[in-house]
């Protein structure tokens, strides 16, 4: 799809069936791994705020090999991609390609839908800036440089931006205002956090190369 074209916001469609529906189907599969290109098919609608939840959501509950490339690569294509203002989402191959176990995405997903469920109710519209566009292209800058400290191999960093991307999701998901601003702090928070880490780590080293 063209970036061109008429304005249109991301949520201007139909947003479909609730990410914790999407998860139960998933489930059911019987092949061996699930890759991303699995994930975006069965939201079928390509929206943005299912894939930054589902991406997200590994990094909070549980510890997955490889999991900051498999989340935090196709976080940084769903965020640059709003950030453009494109209202569906496209993945290079070489994302869409990337798989994990099915195992451990079922046990992800059997964690993930009770909370989901909860959550999903309590989302609704209100509260949201007057310009959509500039809100979409807000959360989608901040998602950006969340995914980037996933995508980054920072000991004990993840939790943290991947609740602020989760929140982020929830309040573009039903134009949530209460869940935005909760991203956003969460975001500069999770933004000092890594800095802290990374000055840190940047003194240790410094210090033992004195030595």
């Amino acid at each position: 799809m063209s970036l061109g074209g008429k304005a249109e916001t991301v949520l201007t469609r139909d947003p479909g069936r609730r990410l914790s529906q999407v998860l139960r189907d998933l489930q059911a599969g019987d092949s061996d791994r699930i890759s991303v290109d699995d994930i975006v098919g069965a939201l079928r609608d390509r929206s943005f705020a299912p894939l930054m939840i589902i991406f997200a959501i590994p990094n909070v509950l549980m510890f997955v090999p490889g999991a900051s490339f498999f989340t935090g690569l196709p976080l940084i294509f769903v965020a640059l991609q709003l950030v453009l203002g494109r209202t569906d989402v496209w993945l290079p191959r070489f994302v869409a390609e990337q798989s994990v176990e099915r195992a451990s995405f079922k046990k992800i997903a059997s964690k993930s839908i009770p909370y989901l469920e909860r959550i999903e109710r309590l989302a609704k519209p209100r509260w949201w800036p007057a310009s959509y566009p500039f809100a979409d292209r807000m959360i989608g800058a901040a998602t950006l440089i969340l995914a980037t400290f996933l995508f980054l191999p920072i000991p004990f960093s993840n939790g943290l931006p991947a609740i602020a991307i989760i929140m982020l999701a929830l309040g573009l998901s039903e134009r949530d205002g209460y869940w935005l601003l909760g991203g956003i702090v969460l975001t500069v928070a999770s933004t000092m956090l890594v800095a802290g880490m990374v000055t840190a780590l940047a003194l240790t080293v410094f210090e033992l190369m004195l030595r």
